[in-house]
């Protein structure tokens, strides 16, 4: 039976990682272009240059996706901090990453409310098991 003891432990813990961690998602930026209203290329350099986010997902023409770390307007490419590039005229769509207020909360008060209790009842049930 000690062999298991600190399985629980660690189960609590790995438990308290994986649902407290900050949630986000990816938003996005209301520059899509669409066949009937498309998007200019100095529309998608103006929202990088005046937002600055620090990573964005740009789909292109073909549906590759890209993630773009820093990323910033160099001539009429959309450049990230690690070298990849995509041309500004093949963007269909670009997404921001944001932070979910209201996701980070919930999994933390969840948390709160699901871990007191187990490492209570994990408490009690090491000290009665321990031999005396």
């Amino acid at each position: 039976m000690k062999r298991y003891r600190f399985r629980g432990i660690f189960l609590l813990f790995l438990m308290g990682h994986a649902t407290a961690c900050a949630s986000s998602s990816w938003q996005s930026s209301s520059l899509t272009a669409s066949p009937d209203r498309g998007v200019s290329v100095a529309d998608y350099a103006d929202y990088i240059e005046e937002m600055q986010p620090d990573q964005v997902r740009i789909t292109t023409e073909d549906r590759t996706e890209y993630v773009l770390h820093s990323p910033s307007v160099v001539g009429d490419e959309i450049v990230s901090a690690d070298g990849l590039s995509v041309p500004i005229a093949e963007i269909v769509k670009l997404e921001v990453q944001a932070f979910d207020v209201a996701g980070s909360t919930l999994k933390t008060t969840g948390l709160t409310l699901v871990a007191i209790p187990v490492a209570v009842a994990l408490v009690v049930t090491l000290l009665f098991a321990l031999p005396r």
